[in-house]
């Protein structure tokens, strides 16, 4: 008896494991099977597993309103009203001209169902899946269909509830396609995070229906793909530029010492022996010292202008610049190129009037 209880108590404990690897098309069936033998607290538990499964093994839209509609029922048959609601409302909003079979639900599941559709927009949104775009040139696109032709604003809005960029405004004839290419008003990339895409009758739409107002709502995660960007070049150091005007300090340092031994060669010797007449030579060889420091004075360009270093410095920042322009322009064509990740959730609309 105690092994039967281990064995029992074990197979409880696995069961959600085996449930969550099993794809949404099987979880659907177990909970179809669960409400047709009253099991509405596993049932309830399945199918909200199978509207939740994801990838290869999520639901398509037609199991998804099965799901939806099953799950209205259970909730009704559980007394929980809300729950049963909020269900029938994702119903309508996935599929706004889905009908329950009257044979497969009883009444009370019925007029719950109807409720929910005299408060419903009579309009539906729907995402194909996760997409990858190239932002700018590929667009993300959301279904939108009406039972009726309702005149509709859709934008993208931010966590915040800003509008990011207007998708479409005006009357929704059977149904239109949303296209978002990633970009906001301004054509600049949208962030990575959370978005929300609105769907609100236009003031004109809520005075026709005696001021009604509604909101239909369907979350999505924007995700980018990391791009490998090279890093832009470090300016020229101050080391590898060419002065631009001669060196005043440096002729004077070249100018002094040439002066200075010229002078001595001439007056020197006369200093040391009074009288004494400084020869030419001497007064050949002074002169030439000096001239050779003035020459070296003169060599320095004292203060003025060096065209021919001014153009090597321009040319030098000019190289930089054109390098630090291309990269940027490569950069720039990678972050273009790169994949922005668009995964939509479970659309809900409410009633009254919206933010």
């Amino acid at each position: 008896m105690h092994r039967i209880l281990i064995a029992l108590t074990a197979c409880v404990l696995l069961a959600p494991v085996a449930a969550r690897a099993q794809s949404g098309t099987t979880l659907l069936e177990q909970g179809v099977r669960a409400y047709s033998v009253h099991e509405y607290d596993g049932g309830a538990w399945l199918l909200r597993r199978a509207l939740g499964a994801e990838g290869a093994g999520a639901l398509s839209p037609a199991e998804q309103a099965r799901a939806l509609a099953y799950l209205t029922a259970i909730e009704v048959a559980r007394n929980q009203r809300d729950s049963a609601l909020a269900a029938a409302r994702r119903l309508i909003v996935l599929d706004p001209r889905y009908r329950l079979d009257e044979q497969t639900f009883p009444p009370q599941v019925a007029a719950l169902y109807q409720e929910a559709r005299r408060s419903a927009p009579g309009v539906s949104i729907r995402a194909t899946g996760d997409t990858a775009i190239r932002p700018g040139t590929e667009s993300f696109v959301v279904h939108l269909g009406a039972s009726t032709a309702p005149e509709v604003t859709a934008t993208v809005n931010d966590p915040d509830g800003r509008v990011v960029r207007t998708l479409y405004s005006g009357t929704v004839r059977d149904s239109v396609d949303l296209r978002w290419n990633g970009l906001d008003a301004a054509g600049k990339l949208s962030d990575a995070g959370r978005y929300t895409i609105l769907v609100v009758p236009t003031a004109r739409e809520r005075r026709s229906a005696g001021g009604a107002g509604w909101s239909l709502r369907l979350p999505i995660e924007v995700a980018r793909t990391t791009v490998d960007t090279t890093p832009l070049p470090l300016a020229p150091p101050d080391s590898l530029f060419r002065p631009e005007r001669g060196d005043v300090r440096g002729a004077v340092r070249a100018l002094v010492p040439g002066v200075a031994v010229g002078a001595a060669i001439i007056i020197l010797p006369k200093v040391v022996a009074s009288g004494e007449h400084a020869s030419g030579a001497r007064v050949l060889v002074g002169g030439t010292v000096a001239i050779a420091g003035l020459a070296a004075f003169f060599s320095h360009h004292p203060g003025q202008q060096l065209a021919g270093n001014e153009q090597y410095n321009r040319s030098l920042r000019d190289n930089w610049r054109r390098n630090v322009a291309e990269i940027e322009r490569r950069n720039a064509d990678r972050v273009r190129q790169a994949r922005m990740i668009i995964r939509p959730g479970a659309a809900s609309f409410t009633t009254g009037d919206t933010p």
